[in-house]
């Protein structure tokens, strides 16, 4: 399988603290793949630096097979999509306005029809004319989902993509991410929920105090020992009949 992103022997983090210390990593092309750890291990940083928020000290990424280095922000915009932890907008832009707003690094003659085409797949096509601040969390996270999509890239960064949403919306949000995947989409999402995690991804990507403590295929890599390193806390299998499958979850 190909690979979306590459990271080579990345060193980097903030002024006053060194995060990653020549980590490697690849994310495979067309796969939904979860970043998992405690908190603090590095996790929403390194999708900073995947989207050039922060930038490498030393080592180097690859987007598709281009030195991220040399991207403008422009060019990166037409390849990720990124949809932070806290989207929340204090402007009263309407749904269509928001998501239009993905068109921006990339506009075309028929920005309209992609703009409705973007709406339609998350479902908030409806709400086109409604103020952002008038709509519920989880349509606001299809909004902001919606708004990446437009970009027309096939790479998609999600920060806890259903942080604050209750059951219904995780849910709904989780299954659309799924099938974006189905569709062609490299989907990498931080998930705290271990439980979505196993139930949704293909490839999880365990991190510890700035280090990859673990990474690979999602039914291989979740294990009892796995848990345990990263965690600190012992675990048991369940079998869930919807997804014939075992899940690892916390003994409480």
């Amino acid at each position: 399988m190909a690979d979306a992103i590459v990271i080579d022997a990345l060193t980097g983090g903030y002024e006053d603290k060194t995060l990653f210390q020549r980590i490697s990593l690849s994310f495979p092309k067309g796969a939904f793949i979860a970043l998992a750890g405690p908190n603090g291990s590095g996790k929403s940083s390194l999708l900073k630096f995947l989207y050039k928020q922060l930038k490498p000290k030393e080592g180097a990424i690859r987007v598709e097979q281009a030195d991220l280095s040399t991207l403008k922000q422009k060019a990166l915009a037409q390849r990720i999509g990124f949809v932070p932890q806290d989207g929340r907008l204090d402007f009263s832009f309407t749904v269509e306005e928001t998501v239009a707003m993905g068109r921006y690094a990339n506009p075309l003659p028929d920005d309209v029809e992609r703009i409705h085409t973007a709406m339609e797949t998350c479902s908030v096509l409806e709400l086109r004319d409604t103020p952002v601040t008038r709509i519920s969390g989880g349509e606001l996270q299809r909004t902001l989902l919606a708004r990446a999509l437009a970009q027309d890239g096939k790479i998609l960064l999600l920060d806890e993509p259903v942080n604050h949403l209750d059951i219904a919306h995780q849910r709904s949000v989780m299954h659309l991410l799924q099938d974006l995947v189905k569709g062609g989409y490299t989907v990498v999402a931080v998930l705290h929920d271990l439980l979505l995690a196993q139930a949704y991804s293909s490839w999880i990507i365990f991190l510890k105090d700035g280090a990859v403590a673990a990474y690979g295929p999602t039914a291989e890599v979740v294990t009892e020992e796995i848990l345990k390193s990263v965690y600190g806390v012992e675990s048991h299998r369940i079998f869930d009949p919807r997804l014939d499958k075992e899940l690892l979850i916390p003994a409480w």
